[in-house]
């Protein structure tokens, strides 16, 4: 997901290096080409050993230097190699001659090394002394001054400084909507001033800051790009907070297809789309969905069952509520295994799990719990308790409960749960969200808004403090305004 040539100040195709120490240069333009390739590792080497062959040719041509400081930086990057990559741009800034604009911008990159590092205190550093350089060569709505103000903006806000962050973001986006400038670094700042505002509990200022950023990616045909579906799971977070499931789903969705469209299918951020859409599905009662989606995540994932046709086709009946057809197949997968042995009983608690939720989107309720104590048993036989399915499965009789009114077997499911879960060493997070989601609403249907609003505020910390965590800036936003020519 990294945009290979896109760190502040350079674009590297076509960049122009004067002739004279033909051999450094050879080795600078193989490594540019590795690079552009996707091959860092030998990029890299090529790229140090032009930098090592520059030095030992005496030259002191500064616009030679900071390209191929440049370049190593660029690839350090791309590779994750952050603090070797901050060495390679302290060496830069030293070799720069006046800071001008060109000075600023390595300032800038410099600072979203220090953001992959999460180090958002030397990040801010950085980026107040670029924007004091900034302005002394730009008008203050300027496109490269208000980017500059919305990263020191957002680092305020993941530093948990929120009336910084507030002071900072407010006047920013205001002048970027009145001049119409909507790049991707200004749509993802309104996406983490939405998040901030959703934090600190202005859920409707937040609402309306995430559609105004979709209707800017709409704008300049950016509906497809990364930071949109940053922006589309945010509008979902909110529906889901005012339990507008239906709505979350629709966006959570969105977010996800987005999110594969913009390759970054392999990025933690995606399974924490997953993660969100797994949680809003059990809470709408789609369980199955919500299991199929469970299985995508790594951290879930579990050892893969035989085949078995039937329940791929009693899957689709129940897709499409031809809830009957899909429990005869059921049944007669049912039939087919035993519990002899491990693997049959894996598979049998599995198809039985399956029929239970099925139960649940036909709105047979009571045989739903009957189905679901009986994989509780298997489960528990299979794995013991200390295992994410058992703690699924007790939630999921919670949210049955719910379904049934039945307030105090319901909170018995999910304190059970959260009992199971506490002494569990990687606590599953689906499972955890899903089980205060659930809590939360108990305490709404008993009439306790109070104890219910303060779950809920329990859940947006638990979401958001992980979320602030894997967003210290997704490494494919860095900035490629080429603000700087090397030629000069």
């Amino acid at each position: 997901m990294i945009k290979q040539l896109s760190l502040a100040g350079i674009l590297l195709t076509g960049l122009w290096i004067p002739s004279a120490g033909q051999t450094w240069k050879e080795s600078f333009e193989e490594a540019k080409d590795f690079y552009q390739k996707g091959n860092y590792t030998q990029a890299l080497s090529l790229a140090e050993s032009s930098l090592k062959k520059y030095q030992e040719a005496g030259d002191q041509t500064a616009t030679r230097h900071v390209a191929i400081l440049r370049l190593l930086s660029c690839i350090c990057y791309a590779n994750e190699k952050f603090e070797k990559g901050l060495g390679y741009i302290a060496m830069e800034l030293t070799a720069r001659e006046k800071k001008d604009t060109a000075y600023a911008a390595t300032l800038l990159n410099r600072a979203r090394f220090q953001e992959q590092l999460g180090k958002n205190e030397l990040a801010l550093a950085s980026l107040l002394e670029c924007h004091q350089l900034l302005t002394k060569f730009y008008k203050s709505k300027d496109s490269r001054v208000l980017e500059c103000n919305l990263e020191i903006a957002t680092n305020y806000y993941l530093s948990n400084n929120f009336q910084k962050a507030h002071e900072w973001f407010r006047p920013s986006l205001t002048t970027a909507e009145e001049r119409k400038i909507f790049t991707e670094e200004i749509i993802r700042a309104s996406y983490f001033y939405g998040l901030l505002n959703f934090e600190t509990e202005k859920r409707e200022e937040a609402m309306k800051i995430f559609l105004t950023a979709s209707r800017w990616c709409q704008d300049v045909n950016l509906t497809d790009s990364f930071d949109h579906s940053l922006v589309l799971n945010g509008l979902a977070n909110i529906h889901y907070f005012q339990h507008s499931y239906q709505r979350a789903e629709e966006n959570y969705h969105t977010a996800q297809l987005v999110c594969e469209n913009s390759s970054g299918s392999k990025s933690s951020y995606y399974f924490e789309i997953l993660t969100d859409r797994a949680v809003n599905l059990k809470q709408m009662g789609s369980l199955s969905k919500a299991e199929a989606i469970v299985k995508q995540i790594p951290a879930h994932r579990e050892a893969k069952l035989p085949a078995v046709p039937e329940l791929d086709s009693a899957g689709m009946y129940q897709e499409i509520g031809s809830f009957e057809k899909a429990e005869i197949l059921y049944q007669q997968s049912l039939s087919q295994y035993g519990k002899e042995d491990r693997e049959s009983l894996m598979v049998y608690a599995e198809i039985n799990l399956c029929l239970a939720m099925m139960y649940v989107e036909k709105e047979d309720y009571t045989t739903a719990l009957t189905q679901f104590a009986e994989t509780r048993e298997l489960v528990e036989k299979l794995y013991g308790y200390y295992h994410r399915k058992y703690v699924a499965v007790l939630n999921m009789m919670g949210l049955v409960y719910i379904k049934l009114g039945s307030w105090v077997e319901a909170e018995g499911s999910f304190r059970q749960s959260f009992q199971i879960m506490n002494r569990m060493l990687a606590k599953p997070e689906i499972e955890y969200l899903s089980a205060l989601g659930g809590m939360a609403e108990i305490e709404e249907g008993k009439g306790n808004q109070i104890k219910a609003d303060s779950i809920d505020g329990v859940l947006v910390k638990a979401r958001l403090g992980q979320l602030k965590q894997l967003q210290r800036f997704p490494k494919q936003t860095l900035a490629g305004s080429g603000w700087i020519n090397l030629s000069k």
